[in-house]
Formats: structure tokens, sequence, C-alpha cells
């Protein structure tokens, strides 16, 4: 069973993302802003992966926090999983950037995926139905990341990269899409073992 310690951003969201981790047959250990940031460090190096959540409102202590905890991680080879904040703070923090979109996602969005990307091998279709409620949108991908799923209203909606997912969308309020994607993905960073193979 693998540890994953999740970084709760402040989303609403963030107890759901926690269940399915939970769910797929991982241990997750949980930090928050009210953290120190030596004491969630300390809680990185006792982890497998890293889950950064989505957030409800901007606070500087969430990136800040954020932000070290994506540095400890990639300085120890630690895979990470970013959701929605968690991506767009994971494309920051190594040189990427966002945009404010013309107009907010909200409920349901149409994304075309990339079906020869593990996370995405699964699906019946090269067009899925996510779930996101986010005003930001991808930029500029940081180096050494590439876009594996996109739509017309929000751009890039999830990236892959050496020991690192993003999900622009939010996999954990997806339905059965979701979970597929976050098994796919936890199974391509060597988190989870395939269906049918023990390690």
């Amino acid at each position: 069973m693998a540890v994953i310690l999740m970084f709760d951003a402040g989303g609403c969201s963030a107890p759901r993302l926690y269940e399915l981790l939970l769910a797929l047959g991982n241990e997750v250990r949980v930090v928050d802003a009210s953290f120190r940031t030596e004491d969630a460090l300390e809680a990185l190096g006792e982890a497998d992966a890293l889950a950064l959540s989505g957030r409800r409102r901007a606070k500087s202590s969430s990136d800040v926090l954020g932000t070290a905890l994506i540095r400890g991680a990639r300085g120890s080879g630690i895979p990470i999983v970013g959701v929605c904040y968690g991506a767009q703070l994971r494309n920051n923090a190594m040189g990427g950037t966002l945009e404010v979109m013309g107009r907010r996602l909200t409920g349901l969005n149409e994304v075309r995926v990339d079906q020869g990307d593990p996370a995405f091998s699964g699906m019946p279709s090269d067009r899925a139905k996510f779930y996101e409620p986010r005003a930001r949108r991808i930029r500029r991908l940081a180096p050494g990341l590439r876009d594996v799923a996109w739509s017309d209203a929000g751009g890039v909606e999830a990236y892959v990269g050496d020991r690192v997912y993003g999900f622009l969308f939010h996999p954990e309020l997806s339905g059965g899409a979701g979970v597929m994607v976050m098994r796919g993905a936890l199974e391509a960073l060597g988190i989870l073992h395939p269906r049918g193979r023990r390690p």
C-alpha cells in the first residue's frame, strides 16, 4: 500500500479527493496551510507520492507551502498528482504560466483526451465529460510537460511529465470516468499496481 501525502489547499472538493485516493487502495495523510513548512516537508519524506488538491479562494500561504512541497517532491523523485489549483501550481512552480479565461467554467465540460496516454487508455472514446469550476487556464506549459487532454473552453485539461500528472478538471467529482483516469495516472506513476498484477 502506497502512502500519499495530500496537500489540502482549501478546496471544497478536497475531502472527495481524499476519499478517491483512499478508495484506490492508498494510505492518505493530509497537510494544509496551517502546517509549518518544515513539518510538511518531514511528512513528505515519509510518503511515496504527493497529491495537490484544488482550492476555493486564493491564499498566499497555500502557494508558499504548495510550492515548497512540489520542489521537495521533485528533489526527492517523489511522484506528483495535481488537481485543478494543484495542477496549476505545479505548472507555475516549474516555469509555466496561467491566464484568466473570458468565461468561467462550471459543471461538466467536454474534453478531448489522448487515449495513447496511460491515464486515458481505458476510456471508451477520445471524448469524455469532466467536472470543473475554474476561471484560469494554462497559457504556457512548464518545460518537460506535455498536454494529454484539451477542451475548446478550457485549453489544456491535463498534462504529463517526468513523475507528474496534472488535471485541470476534478477526477474526484467526475464519476466513473474520473476514477478511471486517476487509477490510470497512479498506475503510470508506479503508485498503484495495474489490476490483476501483484507487486
